[in-house]
């Protein structure tokens, strides 16, 4: 059918576009948000306004639901729906005030509170899985500002902020830490390594993963201190290091596994003795160069292969030289939180000209981000086909989907604001109504598992008591 004309008409009803607020209110409600970030906030310095923890809410609503900038908070203000949630309007001038108001010791109990957050999702959401494996890994964050405070030029020429990010293997952010653009990648991780593992409960197998930047006698003991099995890559020097020091008790052996784009590759096992942490084992894989002379100085079995080496604390009957590489590549799936972190939540830029101020920002946007991800995780997961390493195609789940999926399925469904008797109503379309009404008893579900973070221990301690009994 052709329509010729097509004419706007006005009506005095309330329209939200953005109905699924009301999914998120109920996590903020079931997770205690409100009281539990409420002690982190600096005090407000007038009476007037909206409270702290209510600016504090109103960004992070903000960035679930896609909002990049301070300035949209303008736009959203218009909002019924996000008024009520709110309990009034938040101007892009105060929230600017907010993030300023911030000091260094509210930054760091902010940040903890995030950890203790995520955990509680964690184990509300994947009770069953007792391996907690971390990811961490930093990234850069271009700016083309002259005045911002932390601007430098990074070893990529790169004119940026700088951040540490810190991930489990179901996509939740338990860090990120901005800092100065010429920061070395794996400066201060041995201090986070400490503080988050403090907070892991003691049943679960601890896991960590990192690239090379991490391989520091410092991150090594940090890991052991904490009774962490780990798998970081070595620096090209040290590895040809470990390399020559056990050139005549290397077995290398085929495997199917690819490097650098070659199936003729072979693995071997080697040994690193560190003082202070006694003897590391060190797997190396290696793939053949080509078109590569030799000189009569050269060492064949260095100078004709590209080699990889990754140093763990698994020893070999726990763990083959194969699994180990293939747990280390895993890795790789950090890169992919960090980019959904990136574009999805627009970290590739900050607001504002203090450095300080830009981390609240950000860390307002990792729970947002960690919010979204537990309600991805509650959606209904597909399946795909994926063939294992034995060559064999298995089904398997999909565990979450990025935040465009989840706002275009929850968030962004338009809806009809109905105020009377001092209640608001929002009434929308039966198709969604069924996701929704769908979507809040997973929510029931998840409310009847959580578990505060000050009764994890409390709990486990007690868990275990019975099992021995």
């Amino acid at each position: 059918m052709k329509f010729k004309n097509i004419s706007i008409e006005t009506t005095n009803e309330v329209f939200c576009a953005n109905s699924g607020q009301i999914i998120l209110e109920r996590l903020w409600k079931s997770l205690r948000l409100g009281k539990k970030l409420k002690s982190s906030l600096p005090r407000k310095k007038k009476s007037r306004g909206l409270e702290q923890i209510k600016k504090l809410k109103a960004l992070v609503f903000s960035f679930a639901l896609g909002n990049d900038c301070l300035s949209d908070l303008d736009v959203l203000n218009g909002d019924k729906l996000f008024q009520e949630l709110i309990g009034g309007n938040c101007s892009s001038t105060s929230m600017g005030d907010f993030l300023r108001s911030f000091g260094n010791r509210h930054l760091e109990r902010l940040q903890e509170a995030i950890m203790e957050l995520v955990i509680e999702l964690r184990l509300a959401l994947k009770p069953e899985d007792t391996r907690f494996i971390l990811t961490m890994d930093s990234t850069s964050h271009e700016h083309y500002a002259k005045k911002m405070e932390g601007l430098a030029w990074n070893y990529k020429d790169m004119w940026c902020l700088d951040s540490q990010n810190t991930y489990d293997q179901y996509g939740f952010s338990y860090l990120f830490d901005l800092r100065p653009g010429n920061t070395f990648s794996g400066k201060g991780a041995e201090r986070w390594i400490h503080l988050l593992f403090k907070k892991i409960p003691r049943h679960m197998d601890r896991w960590f993963r990192a690239d090379s930047a991490y391989s520091s006698l410092k991150v090594f003991e940090a890991l052991t201190t904490n009774k962490v099995n780990f798998a970081i890559a070595l620096k090209d020097n040290i590895g040809s290091y470990v390399r020559r020091k056990n050139k005549n008790l290397l077995t290398w052996k085929k495997t199917k596994l690819r490097f650098f784009d070659s199936d003729e590759c072979e693995v071997a096992m080697g040994l690193y003795p560190i003082q202070k942490l006694g003897t590391m084992r060190v797997v190396f894989i290696r793939a053949p160069r080509e078109d590569r002379q030799l000189s009569l100085l050269d060492d064949p079995s260095e100078v004709n292969y590209r080699h990889y080496s990754i140093i763990t604390n698994v020893n070999s009957f726990d763990m083959s030289e194969e699994d180990v590489i293939e747990f280390y590549r895993h890795r790789a799936t950090a890169e992919n939180y960090i980019r959904e972190q990136k574009y999805g939540y627009d970290f590739l830029h900050f607001p504002c000209r203090r450095l300080r101020s830009n981390q609240v920002f950000g860390q307002a946007g990792v729970i947002a981000y960690n919010l979204t991800r537990a309600l991805s995780l509650m959606m209904e997961q597909k399946s795909v086909t994926k063939r294992g390493k034995d060559g064999k195609r298995r089904r398997v789940i999909q565990q979450g989907y990025f935040s465009k999926k989840v706002r275009n399925e929850l968030l962004r469904i338009a809806g009809k604001v109905v105020s009377s008797a001092r209640k608001v109503k929002i009434r929308i379309n039966h198709k969604h109504k069924e996701g929704v009404e769908r979507m809040m008893k997973k929510l029931e579900q998840f409310q009847q598992r959580y578990v505060p973070y000050k009764n994890l221990e409390r709990d486990i301690f007690n868990s275990n008591i019975g099992n021995t009994s």
